[in-house]
């Protein structure tokens, strides 16, 4: 993708900084931090606790000195927990996936997403059902009875879409699959196929060249990815967002996004977008992205009550 010029990133952190919210009690109380107070950073672990952990060493140094005050990166364990610490003010920003995201506005109106990756010059991605490349299955109708590795019921693409998608062509979510695993974090859903521990597995693809096969690119991290065949994709899924809590202050926000904008203009920039966000930059996020999410979450029925984690070191075993 052609980088914009840094007078259009300029332009797109103007308006960045000023998201749409919610009316409502309390929606013109954004306190203003101190000069020195410090601003949390909320992330989740999708692709592992080890990426994670390396996301937070570069992001902690480089927004705190592009922003001039101390930042800290919080790793949730969870999507859901990420969710609620958005929601009830415990972190300042976010990112966050569009499920996640979306259940945190539902909780708190005035939480909003406030820029949206740009991947390969795209908004959106998609969810992708995946089997063994050895596998015989073809076509979605094909894995009816096979047992599943799902990512997180709080996952986009690694669960509420691949759900939604099963729905759209006329199955039951809940009878199609023989049994299902939570794997907690794409590379592990990856590992759980790749070991025939399950037979097929949800994760994410970008939009690739037109007519091009879907790629697991959810399965990078557990590469090789040619391990893979992509079965089905989903609809288009919005992609993650950089989201505030209700409150933050503006002119801080504004800062944030001015940095957030301008990050591909330098090495240091460029290596968080490539290392950390893996994006090539930022949109704008409007209140309409987030529909076919919210009418996902609908689609793809009743969530489990709890998640079951499996260990990297240790089988997962499907339940009913």
């Amino acid at each position: 993708m052609r980088t914009p010029c840094p007078g259009l990133w300029l332009a797109l952190a103007v308006t960045l900084a000023a998201p749409a919210r919610a009316a409502g009690p309390g929606a013109d109380l954004f306190l203003p931090l101190a000069p020195n107070a410090p601003i949390t950073f909320g992330v989740s672990q999708p692709n592992g606790p080890k990426r994670a952990a390396a996301a937070k060493a570069l992001l902690e140094p480089y927004l705190s000195e592009a922003l001039k005050r101390p930042v800290k990166v919080a790793i949730l364990d969870s999507y859901e927990d990420l969710s609620q610490a958005l929601a009830s003010g415990k972190v300042d920003l976010a990112w966050v996936e569009p499920v996640a995201f979306v259940v945190a506005q539902q909780q708190n109106h005035e939480v909003q997403a406030v820029a949206k990756a740009l991947r390969r010059g795209k908004l959106y991605y998609r969810a992708a059902l995946f089997v063994r490349a050895d596998s015989p299955a073809k076509a979605l109708a094909d894995l009816k009875g096979k047992a599943v590795a799902w990512v997180s019921k709080s996952s986009a693409s690694g669960y509420l879409f691949p759900r939604a998608l099963v729905a759209a062509q006329g199955f039951d979510p809940d009878a199609f699959f023989h049994g299902q695993s939570f794997a907690g974090d794409h590379p592990r859903a990856c590992e759980l196929v790749r070991e025939k521990r399950a037979d097929v597995g949800a994760t994410f693809t970008d939009e690739g060249p037109s007519g091009a096969p879907a790629v697991a690119d959810g399965c990078s991290e557990s590469p090789p990815v040619a391990d893979f065949r992509v079965v089905a994709v989903s609809a288009p899924i919005p992609n993650d967002v950089v989201a505030a809590r209700a409150g933050f202050d503006e002119r801080v926000a504004e800062s944030t996004l001015q940095v957030f904008a301008q990050m591909s203009q330098s090495e240091a920039g460029r290596q968080i977008l490539r290392d950390v966000f893996h994006v090539d930059g930022w949109g704008v996020a409007v209140a309409g992205d987030f529909g076919p999410v919210a009418d996902a979450l609908k689609a793809a029925g009743p969530r489990p009550s709890a998640t079951r984690k499996t260990s990297a070191k240790k089988p997962a075993k499907t339940s009913p």
